[in-house]
């Protein structure tokens, strides 16, 4: 028989202690441990974490699609400039070709 330690400090994570990031759920008697260490976790206490965990990865989501927004806006100005440049160089070039008058 496993032994299972339960916790029930309050989402305090203590240096060298483990986590419990890696739940495991137990379908038929509904309880709740961790993979790592085994303990017994409160269904509220998994519930929470990752919930937090879930709301952490939307805001990364929301950073990482304002970083692409922002480098698409950058690149479309960048381009614009460069046909800008290019088209200055090719009027340049013609006006430089002697004509047969």
């Amino acid at each position: 028989m496993r032994k299972f330690r339960v916790t029930r400090d309050e989402r305090t994570h203590r240096p060298g202690e483990c986590a419990h990031r890696h739940i495991k759920l137990d379908r038929h008697g509904g309880i709740v441990t961790c993979g790592n260490c085994g303990a017994a976790l409160s269904a509220f206490w998994a519930l929470e974490m990752l919930s937090e965990q879930y709301a952490s990865a939307l805001a990364n989501i929301a950073r990482l699609d304002q970083r692409l927004t922002q480098a698409n806006d950058l690149i479309a100005t960048l381009s614009a400039a460069l046909d800008d440049r290019q088209t200055i160089q090719k009027s340049t070039l013609m006006s430089d070709v002697p004509t047969l008058d």
